[in-house]
């Protein structure tokens, strides 16, 4: 019952909160027995999900007075947002996962809205909302009622269309947003959305996944041309029209910057792809090559990684790759692991060939 520490309290979020890890354990439950519904997860769930993210912190700030100053004129559109966002600074933000829930309607979205979620809500998980639509999307998550989104996935809702995609110009304090697997999105709407969002012009847009959506060379290229210089992770899986040349190519506009990057299913990902990625992303952390059935081995990867480092690269110190359904064999990765050691006889990379049901292959 002591009083909290606000000065730590964010952290205690980002390390574990017990009371939000129960409720997202039992949404969780809900979804996986098919009973979740508006009448289990409404209003009333969801203004306890608020309290245990704020720990009963008020979520209004108090006002202090303060002296006048003349008005400055602002840009139409920007205060309203600014002026919601602000309010609620002083609050911890949480993570809110509503993932494969295919009964979310409009009710779920405005009992969050009622239960005013978007005041500490940083993180929010939809993948696989089938129930969610662009009236939604617009109405309610990007009306101003969620202004402190940072991270959003909506990853194979597929209702959705690029009218929704233009809407997240709307959240402004957004960094990262998963838009893959929607099939009627197509990748000018995401160039498009991310050319107006002011993030972009910020360098606070960091984060684009968009896989399955037909990325092409010259949609790629639009795409670094506006965030090559502020993209940590990139995400074009499923594309049947991307060039190795011309992956390669693009993605070394953003080799000061890039470290994770999906690449599943691209046909044209081979050796030679890899090797040249592996000398042009000298920082890359995390990769996603999973069924690039024409990548054979990680050697060429790891040579090239060396030869960006003896070229005075930076180069990061360990690799996470995902390689299922990919041409590599276990004796193929043994090898590699043998040649690819540091000071301390330990492998420069981990590389994920089947799960094994362990959940070794997610990463979040």
């Amino acid at each position: 019952n002591l009083p909290l520490d606000e000065s730590i309290e964010f952290l205690t979020i980002e390390n574990g909160n017990h009371a939000v890890t129960c409720l997202q354990m039992f949404i969780d439950a809900l979804v996986e027995s098919g009973r979740a519904g508006d009448d289990r997860l409404g209003v009333h769930f969801f203004r306890e999900w608020v309290q245990a993210v704020t720990g009963g912190m008020e979520i209004n700030k108090p006002e202090q007075p303060q002296k006048q100053r003349p008005k400055k004129k602002q840009k139409k559109g920007n205060s309203s947002n600014n002026n919601s966002s602000r309010q609620f600074d002083h609050l911890p933000l949480g993570t809110l996962s509503l993932h494969n829930l295919a009964s979310a309607s409009i009710h779920t979205f405005r009992s969050m809205q009622h239960a005013n979620v978007g005041s500490c809500l940083g993180t929010l998980d939809l993948t696989g909302a089938h129930g969610l639509t662009d009236s939604i999307l617009s109405e309610v998550i990007c009306s101003g009622s969620f202004p402190r989104i940072q991270r959003l996935s909506l990853k194979n809702s597929r209702k959705l269309t690029g009218k929704a995609v233009a809407n997240l110009v709307k959240l402004r304090h957004l960094r990262a947003v998963d838009v893959g697997g929607c099939f009627n999105i197509h990748p000018n709407d995401v160039i498009e959305m991310v050319q107006h969002h002011p993030g972009t012009k910020k360098g606070t847009l960091t984060e684009i996944y968009a896989g399955g959506l037909g990325w092409t060379d010259v949609a790629l290229e639009t795409l670094l041309e506006l965030t090559s210089k502020h993209l940590r992770g990139l995400g074009i899986g499923f594309s049947t029209y991307l060039s190795g040349p011309g992956l390669v190519l693009m993605l070394t506009k953003a080799a000061e910057t890039l470290d994770r990057l999906s690449i599943p299913f691209v046909a044209s990902v081979d050796d030679a792809v890899a090797s040249a990625l592996g000398k042009a992303l000298p920082k890359l952390a995390v990769l996603d090559i999973r069924g690039c059935n024409k990548v054979y081995s990680l050697t060429g990867m790891m040579d090239g990684r060396i030869a960006a480092g003896n070229s005075g690269a930076m180069v990061a110190k360990h690799l996470f790759v995902l390689a299922r359904y990919s041409g590599i064999s276990n004796n193929s990765l043994e090898e590699t692991s043998r040649l690819y050691r540091n000071e301390l006889g330990e492998p420069i990379f981990d590389c994920v060939l089947d799960g094994g049901g362990t959940g070794g292959g997610v990463r979040r």
